[in-house]
């Protein structure tokens, strides 16, 4: 699956390259959509394989900690790239990158498989309703699906404040943006030592509080500071740095949780876990987003829910 999701990402990448009207590039992007999820039910699933309990929960919190540096890196160098050689050179570098990965997975990444797996032909409609109905899974996939909103609302706002009204350049928000990127990679490592030393109970009460600190201290901006003041970059980002702290605790231990029964399922149960976190995620943020609020206030509610389960 993994070197099919790699394929797939690779043609998408050569398509969008080579794209000469808004459809084929729609196209392509659907497509390295396609492979990505491939790949993530891949990686997510191997840990559950090869790992439980306290184990999985630190390897996933890494898992995290790399995958926000994608976004840190992406707006700078991405930026670069389209400067110096247009916005093509960002679909062919990636292609040179998926070809890398490609051959570094057929050298390196071995089935993980156990030899009990269930297989199940075509789509597992009934295992997928079984395991979404557990309270189990839902309440820790839940845990991730506040948080997934509260970070997609960022994404969404972060622009507008940073840049229209904060009067950021270009430049300048990719690095405010880069450098949080850089910080829940920092606390995603301070999150794996926390599970071996406290627990991932206490990880998940951790999140709690600093997505909740980050709430009220949002709340406070909006209350007593002018709007003038609001938009400083700095301002801003003091109560998201806290809460992507929050998220950095939260998602390896609840993603552990969520999928340790599942040891003859890890593939279906990983699949249905990044739909749920995902698709919730988007509806949590298209919900805060709908309504007519300031962007900050948006955030605060999207920092609301991230606080719940």
């Amino acid at each position: 699956m993994a070197l099919i999701g790699t394929v797939i990402y690779i043609v998408g990448d050569i398509t969008a390259a080579l794209a000469t009207s808004g459809s084929v590039f729609i196209a392509s992007r659907v497509l390295q959509s396609v492979a990505v999820c491939c790949t993530a039910v891949v990686v997510f699933s191997a840990v559950r394989d090869r790992s439980k309990g306290d184990d999985a929960a630190r390897t996933f919190g890494f898992l995290n900690g790399t995958l926000n540096i994608m976004p840190a890196l992406v707006p700078f160098f991405g930026r670069l790239l389209s400067a110096v050689f247009g916005w093509r050179a960002c679909f062919w570098f990636l292609t040179l990158y998926a070809s890398v990965v490609l051959l570094l997975t057929l050298r390196y990444l071995p089935e993980t498989r156990p030899a009990n797996t269930l297989r199940l032909p075509g789509l597992p409609i009934k295992q997928y309703a079984r395991i979404l109905f557990t309270p189990r899974f839902i309440g820790f996939a839940g845990c991730n699906t506040g948080i997934m909103g509260m970070a997609l609302t960022y994404l969404s706002v972060a622009s507008m404040v940073l840049m229209v009204h904060g009067s950021l350049s270009p430049l300048q928000f990719s690095l405010v943006f880069g450098a949080n990127g850089f910080w829940v990679m920092a606390m995603s490592l301070l999150a794996t030592r926390a599970i071996v030393k406290i627990g991932r109970p206490a990880c998940l009460t951790i999140r709690v509080i600093l997505i909740g600190s980050s709430f009220l201290l949002l709340c406070a901006i909006i209350l007593w500071l002018p709007k003038v003041l609001q938009a400083r970059w700095w301002i801003f980002m003091a109560p998201v740095v806290v809460a992507f702290a929050g998220l950095a605790f939260a998602i390896g231990p609840a993603t552990s949780y969520a999928l340790e029964p599942y040891e003859n399922e890890a593939g279906t149960a990983s699949a249905l876990v990044g739909f749920v976190q995902m698709t919730c995620g988007a509806c949590v943020r298209l919900a805060v987003m709908a309504l007519p609020l300031l962007p900050q206030s948006m955030l605060v509610l999207a920092m609301l829910c991230a606080t719940t389960r």
